[in-house]
């Protein structure tokens, strides 16, 4: 029996698919490899029939996200499991480090680790790399006011995956950050302080889900309250629940901030304004002292 079972979901590109499974494939000693292809209607399916290293399961209708990881993750056989996206990429050897820190405590549930950036057309190292620092151990409430831990970087044990639930099919963004929250409630999280995976970067032609920055930051947010209401975080102080959501709506705030200036210099006056808009939506006050509400009102 393999000890990691890599899930890779994809929907309609093949082009990056291939990458994606041979560096699956060289991550790891004693892994299996399972891509659940989100009913895909280019050639996805006739590439992967001529694999005989992988385990290949097509849904009847395309899910999301959510809904095809859970379902790589009931076909899998081994005790840990890692995700992996079609156009992300694992780092050689990089599982294998990981569950060497998972198998020495059983008290760690994920073990993550650093992501180099690649750009959004060829996958290559762009410099950035993300996260800079690794949290460890009960990472809970710095976890609540960011996501530091890049999807392609996770190895999770499978025990403790399902007594979280899995993730939430009715979230369309940010499921991933859910699980995360969800699992350092309950348990421990160890780091590998290295890059283990190139997580390939959005833009606004990439046709990526996280190409949209102002709605992956509504979806986090919807994310962060969702776990504020529950226990933990209940019978935990006001104060450091507002802390956390400050923090949180600060940083969307500087994030949209920084995108419609870049935008407003490159002279795209209407995603400019989309961009303000958002921002306006999470810290208003500083919106109106920025100035640059004027560009609100450009069509």
């Amino acid at each position: 029996m393999p000890s990691i079972s890599v899930v890779i979901t994809t929907y309609n590109r093949v082009q990056f698919l291939q990458r994606a499974i041979q560096s699956a494939l060289e991550a790891g000693s004693e892994l299996e490899v399972i891509v659940v292809d989100d009913c895909s209607t280019d050639n996805t399916p006739e590439v992967c029939a001529k694999r005989s290293d992988i385990r290949y399961v097509r849904l009847g209708a395309n899910h999301g996200l959510a809904y095809a990881r859970n379902v790589g993750i009931a076909e899998s056989s081994s005790e840990f499991v890692a995700f992996l996206d079609d156009d992300d990429l694992r780092l050689p050897g990089s599982l294998d480090k990981q569950l060497s820190r998972m198998v020495a405590d059983q008290r760690i549930a994920l073990c993550y680790g650093q992501a180099l950036i690649g750009d959004a057309h060829r996958q290559l190292p762009t410099g950035e790399i993300y996260p800079i620092e690794c949290p460890q151990g009960d990472v809970f409430w710095e976890l609540l006011e960011d996501n530091f831990i890049p999807m392609p970087s996770v190895l999770v044990r499978k025990s403790d995956l399902l007594d979280t639930g899995g993730f939430n099919t009715a979230l369309p963004l940010i499921e991933d950050w859910d699980l995360w929250l969800r699992i350092s409630e309950r348990f421990l999280v160890a780091a590998v302080e290295e890059p283990v995976a190139i997580h390939r970067k959005a833009s606004a032609d990439s046709k990526q889900m996280s190409s949209d920055s102002g709605a992956l930051c509504r979806h986090a947010s919807r994310v962060q309250l969702m776990a504020l209401s529950r226990t933990r975080a209940q019978t935990a102080a006001r104060s450091k629940r507002r802390h956390v959501r400050t923090r949180f709506r600060d940083h969307a705030y500087n994030v949209l901030m920084t995108e419609a200036t870049n935008l407003i210099r490159d002279g795209d006056a209407k995603s400019a304004r989309a961009k303000l808009l958002d921002a306006f939506h999470f810290r208003p006050f500083r919106a109106v002292a920025s100035g640059r509400l004027p560009w609100l009102l450009i069509k």
